[in-house]
């Protein structure tokens, strides 16, 4: 079947590339994220820390190989610090992705551990999964279990956040924007279908404005900032194209609800470039540009956001008539 890819568009790791990028510079979608899949009741108070990433993984032949974790951080509250390793998993699950999660834990543990003459201490992140593609076989939480030179055994959980679990209502509820971009993947099965079913694109095309139209909402009262919101519909349209690549008409309408977007994240750029200006110069003249660049990206979006509504209101109008 035909590939449609649009090189400014497409990443073969897309995927990835989109959790990366949230964790890596959203706290305001990280964190409740995170609370979440935990169980733990974060306040206004949480402030992230980002980690190291980058691991060697030492081989039996000596051999040594760097990998990069999708997630490293930790995250304090009310005094309390506690370090996360997070991972976006995309292949159907089948266990094999725990012995990655163990390799990773264990080079993060060692890499913070507490040596003393008699002991060492190391101490392993809360670790989880987010598995975008629909699996029975997944468990909602897998266990990671050692059993040491005396027979005894300690274990730790891994719990597993599942795409397929999650409704548009239930991410809103519990300000699960992380989820937003992967939303897509609930419906990877039908999508063949879609492709040639008007009706069945109108609504998937329909559910987006929708979503849209509440993420614009939640930024307006203050739940979540103009950055995420512009990253969470850039990163949609990023994660989308490349699972639609196979279906041309899907691919087509939900570019264009998405205002056909070219994933760059300027406003990144910007963000980074100023907070690096502003440690070492204060207020400088490329802050000033990167500054305007916002403004005008922002007024792209607020234009951008007008049209999707208008056309939501025609959508709804016709269905009615």
């Amino acid at each position: 079947m035909k590939e449609n890819t649009d090189d400014s568009i497409f990443s073969r790791t897309a995927y990835d590339d989109a959790f990366r990028t949230m964790e890596g510079k959203c706290d305001d979608i990280l964190i409740p994220f995170v609370g979440h899949m935990f169980g733990i009741q974060y306040g206004s108070g949480a402030k992230v820390k980002r980690l190291r990433n980058e691991h060697v993984i030492e081989h039996e032949d000596k051999a040594d190989e760097k990998r990069i974790t999708d997630s490293s951080f930790e995250i304090s509250y009310n005094n309390i610090t506690k370090k996360f390793h997070l991972e976006c998993e995309s292949k159907e699950y089948d266990g094999t992705i725990l012995v990655r999660m163990f390799e990773y834990d264990s080079q993060i543990a060692r890499e913070n551990g507490e040596p003393g003459l008699y002991k060492i201490r190391f101490k392993f992140p809360n670790s989880g999964i987010l598995l975008l593609r629909t699996s029975s076989k997944a468990p909602s939480v897998a266990k990671i279990e050692l059993e040491m030179p005396d027979q005894n055994k300690i274990s730790y959980d891994v719990p597993i956040m599942k795409m397929s679990d999650y409704d548009v209502e239930t991410i809103f509820e519990n300000r699960l924007y992380m989820l937003i971009p992967f939303y897509i993947f609930n419906y990877e099965n039908q999508l063949q279908e879609m492709n040639g079913n008007k009706a069945m694109l109108d609504e998937l095309i329909l559910g987006y404005r929708y979503i849209f139209e509440r993420l614009e909402k939640e930024q307006k009262m203050g739940n979540l900032s103009e950055l995420s919101l512009s990253a969470i519909i850039k990163l949609t349209y990023r994660v989308a194209y490349k699972l639609t690549r196979k279906q041309e008409k899907v691919q087509e309408k939900v570019g264009e609800v998405m205002g056909g977007k070219v994933l760059d994240l300027p406003e990144f750029r910007i963000y980074d470039q100023g907070k690096a200006e502003g440690k070492a110069e204060g207020i400088a003249e490329g802050k000033a540009e990167g500054l305007a660049e916002g403004a005008k990206e922002r007024e792209e979006l607020k234009i951008e956001n007008e049209r999707l509504r208008r056309e939501l209101e025609e959508l709804k109008e016709t269905k009615v008539n």
